[in-house]
């Protein structure tokens, strides 16, 4: 968690238009480095800010950027939404991430683009109660019936869950790429236990043409 992962060999590019979010996740790594050494860059910490002077940054061709990693874009206003869809309209051999704890925000949106890839967060299919976020149950509700072919499911940091619904929801889900990785930062999470995860790991391939195991993960295996 917090270590960018890879996709094809190249790290994720970053874009943050917006930074912040609400819904107080106790493992937030981004919260942590705004509120603590990051500080001086973040004046207003972890609270939801709109930032116009990152609006006209350029991208390359071959990019894929990771919009609004240090936040939730849930919370951010139309003024960014509208510059994300302009930005990715503009730049259609980029691609672009979207990510999420509250994906029925993407039901508001009047477009769709082939270049953007619609990602959410669903650490497991049990409720612990770590954060504000919409219950892991909703979230998967919501992301199953989007119509978007470039779906992204986040399962970061992992936590215990039960296998076979889990592995349901992802079959439901039809993720092209999943991303998955453990707590690195010693938040005390309940955890999954290793045959769990290798069983889950090898059924989810079945599923998604792209599973990334991020640095990591091979703590819990």
């Amino acid at each position: 968690m917090g270590k960018m992962f890879t996709y094809q060999g190249e790290r994720l590019k970053t874009w943050n238009p917006f930074t912040g979010c609400g819904f107080n996740c106790s493992y937030c790594w981004a919260r942590k480095l705004a509120e603590g050494k990051l500080k001086n860059s973040y004046p207003n910490g972890f609270i939801p800010t709109t930032h116009p002077d990152r609006f006209n940054k350029r991208f390359k061709p071959d990019d894929f950027v990771f919009v609004c990693s240090m936040g939730d874009i849930s919370f951010a206003p139309s003024i960014v939404w509208n510059q994300v869809y302009i930005t990715a309209q503009n730049h259609p051999e980029t691609k672009f991430l979207l990510c999420t704890k509250n994906p029925a925000i993407y039901l508001n949106l009047a477009w769709r683009l082939d270049n953007v890839y619609y990602g959410c967060t669903i650490e497991t299919n049990k409720h612990y109660g770590v954060s504000k976020a919409p219950r892991t149950y909703d979230r998967y509700l919501a992301f199953k019936e989007l119509p978007y072919s470039h779906k992204f499911l986040s399962i970061e940091p992992v936590m215990s869950f039960e296998l076979e619904g889990f592995i349901g929801w992802i079959a439901n889900i039809q993720p092209e790429i999943i991303e998955i990785g453990a707590d690195n930062y010693h938040n005390n999470l309940p955890e999954p236990q290793s045959q769990y995860l290798e069983k889950f790991l090898t059924i989810i391939k079945r599923y998604t043409p792209v599973v990334i195991e991020k640095q990591g993960l091979e703590r819990l295996l």
